[in-house]
């Protein structure tokens, strides 16, 4: 939902990138760079994260204060950060080590529509190589629009689960 492969994002790079999506490099910092500026004022962080990708209003999040107790947890955004990191460490190796095999499975593809990977890329395209049974869908909203429609979100998963039991 709402990315693109990390090898191809890689690959990819660039000015506007870097500016829409900033975090990927922050996050991937060595530790703990990251994780004492977050912790210093996570609400600011990750609300800043959360208007500045797509639009979104933090009446969009209905389990906003759920939200703010997870990213309050130090070992919480240890986790993001690591992950960050994980994907240049690990992830672009792998996926590069996968570059000309597809996925088999039936997958669904969704994206925000007014997100940054949307405004980059053709975020279909960037997955149409990796997937031999690919569905796509742009949703209302940015990074967040799960949050943001999620009667959108789950018509699109129905019709895609329905369309593949009816497979079967």
């Amino acid at each position: 939902m709402d990315i693109v492969p990390t090898h191809f994002l890689l690959e990819h790079w660039s000015a506007a990138v870097s500016a829409a999506y900033y975090h990927w490099s922050f996050l991937a910092q060595p530790a703990p760079f990251p994780e004492r500026l977050i912790g210093a004022d996570p609400d600011y962080f990750y609300e800043s994260c959360l208007l500045g990708w797509g639009g979104a209003r933090l009446e969009d999040f209905l389990e906003l204060e759920a939200y703010r107790a997870a990213w309050r947890d130090p070992a919480a955004i240890a986790g993001m950060t690591n992950d960050y990191r994980a994907a240049l460490a690990v992830d672009y190796a792998h996926d590069a080590a996968d570059l000309g095999r597809k996925v088999g499975c039936p997958a669904l593809v969704l994206y925000g529509a007014s997100g940054a990977m949307a405004r980059h890329f053709d975020v279909p395209a960037t997955w149409a190589g990796r997937l031999s049974d690919m569905r796509a869908k742009a949703v209302p909203g940015g990074h967040f629009f799960v949050d943001q429609h999620p009667e959108e979100v789950a018509a699109a998963l129905a019709g895609f689960l329905g369309e593949v039991e009816g497979r079967r």
